[in-house]
């Protein structure tokens, strides 16, 4: 089984079957003992996907114009989102602006509790400093997910210049949590079973690809396409 296809899972009877693969693996971390997973993520990829096409609303690195995007549908919490974030991220600066790479929500509420918080962190940074601002939190979160908690996030807001006070109540209001719920349903209506659950779009396919793959996996998809 490959390892690179390693992904968090959503349902009760996914995370029982992880525990059992877990029991004749090496964690991946201690942290995660009954959620982390070795698994062939291809096996449980629909074959045809019907996501909602990019827009100026999305959080998005990369080209407006270019010809591919990576849709991912991410948890802060996730071990294996922070694995493959690196992996997109050199994809789309080599691309020479022909694929991009657009982040969407999909926090695994049931078994990472500060998903979901950093989740909403994340959208209000991105109120006041767009994509920019969504990922240098990312980036920030990605390389620092044992700091990850409420008073991290707020740390981060104002180390990255989002006015507080706006800050503050947008997280109290929970102002995006429908826009992170809608994202979660999307992701699951299409096939995602766990984090991280990426849809290659472009050309008119839509191709989905489930856990950290290698560059080589995603580069292959976009190369058909």
């Amino acid at each position: 089984m490959s390892e690179s296809k390693k992904f968090e899972f959503t349902t009760p009877m996914a995370v029982l079957a992880a525990g059992v693969v877990i029991a004749a693996a090496i964690l991946y971390t201690n942290a995660h003992p009954a959620t982390s997973a070795v698994a062939d993520g291809a096996a449980n990829v629909p074959a045809n996907v019907n996501v909602s096409a990019p827009t100026a609303q999305d959080h998005r690195l990369g080209s407006p114009t270019a010809k591919v995007v990576l849709i991912e549908y991410s948890d802060f919490q996730c071990p294996y989102c922070s694995l493959v974030y690196p992996t997109i991220k050199t994809i789309v600066d080599n691309s020479k602006g022909q694929v991009a790479w657009v982040m969407r929500e999909f926090p695994l509420k049931s078994i990472h509790p500060e998903a979901n918080p950093a989740a909403n962190a994340a959208e209000c940074i991105a109120a006041q400093l767009g994509s920019t601002g969504w990922f240098k939190y990312a980036d920030a979160v990605f390389a620092n997910q044992d700091k990850l908690n409420a008073a991290y996030s707020a740390q981060l807001a104002q180390q990255f210049g989002a006015d507080m006070t706006k800050y503050n109540a947008c997280i109290s209001a929970d102002t995006y949590q429908s826009k992170i719920d809608a994202e979660m349903a999307e992701a699951e209506n299409n096939g995602g079973q766990g984090t991280p659950y990426t849809v290659v779009y472009g050309n008119g396919k839509q191709v989905p690809v489930a856990g950290a793959v290698p560059a080589s996996q995603f580069m292959s998809v976009i190369n058909s396409i």
